[in-house]
């Protein structure tokens, strides 16, 4: 089967794709075959990344701290292409601030957006799934969810939720006899807007841009930033056929981070 043709029938949703992994993942998944919804805050390069894609895709308006935007993305995209088969669960935030510089205002938004987010997107992607066809939920942890740093209290708080809230619906699913595999994806330093953030406050501090670049790139053993599209090429494997007998796992991919 032709790579264009890999994924064909299924519907992904994908929450946080208008930029970053998530954008990278929808362009993968549109590529292979798949139709695809761009769920995301941000209407313009949702809209506009949508339009790129063709009639495969579709922009959403979703809030993933919302219970109901979740129901109504879900709606939108049934309506259009049919039974959601997928959802990646790619919004987050990552504020970097240490314990005494982080707000409780600051630890509840990372939470709400990272983790809240991740559990909708679980709890209403198993409810669509299960009415459907079955499928697969894959959600975006982090390395920093399995080695914290000093800087990211919040960041790793969530994260690391993410991982146990993944396995425990994988396992809740393969308990129910339900065909939906859950599994996660850790990055490491993904070369995205949230890392030229980081690079931005870095230059902000009196660093040079090759140094922050450069910094990241030392705590990984392959001594490069990763790629959006590496990620999002791990997270389709975890949604298609050939991962089948793949659930409540971690994937990192992290040029060796966690090794």
């Amino acid at each position: 089967m032709a790579d264009g043709d890999r994924l064909a029938g299924k519907v992904v949703l994908i929450s946080g794709a208008a930029s970053g992994i998530g954008a990278a993942t929808a362009r993968l998944f549109a590529e292979r075959g798949a139709r695809v919804a761009i769920g995301d805050i941000q209407t313009d390069k949702g809209q506009s990344l949508a339009g790129s894609l063709g009639d495969r895709a579709l922009f959403v308006h979703l809030d993933v701290t919302n219970e109901a935007s979740w129901r109504e993305a879900v709606e939108a995209v049934q309506a259009l292409f049919g039974a959601v088969t997928t959802v990646v669960n790619s919004a987050g935030v990552s504020i970097p601030a240490n314990i005494e510089d982080e707000t409780l205002e600051g630890f509840h938004r990372t939470l709400a957006i990272n983790l809240d987010g991740t559990f909708l997107g679980c709890k209403i992607g198993v409810e669509a799934l299960k009415a459907g066809r079955g499928g697969a939920i894959v959600n975006l942890a982090s390395t920093l969810g399995a080695k914290s740093g000093a800087i990211f209290p919040s960041y790793s708080a969530s994260k690391g939720a993410v991982r146990m809230l993944t396995r425990s619906v994988a396992l809740h699913c393969a308990e129910q006899g339900y065909d939906i595999r859950v599994n996660a994806v850790l990055p490491g330093a993904i070369h995205t807007e949230m890392v030229e953030g980081y690079i931005a406050a870095g230059e902000a501090a009196g660093a040079t841009r090759e140094q922050v670049i450069g910094n990241f790139a030392q705590v990984h053993p392959m001594k490069r930033l990763g790629r959006p599209e590496e990620a999002a090429a791990a997270i389709v494997f975890l949604a298609s056929d050939e991962a089948g007998f793949i659930t409540g796992a971690d994937l990192p991919v992290d040029g060796g981070f966690l090794a």
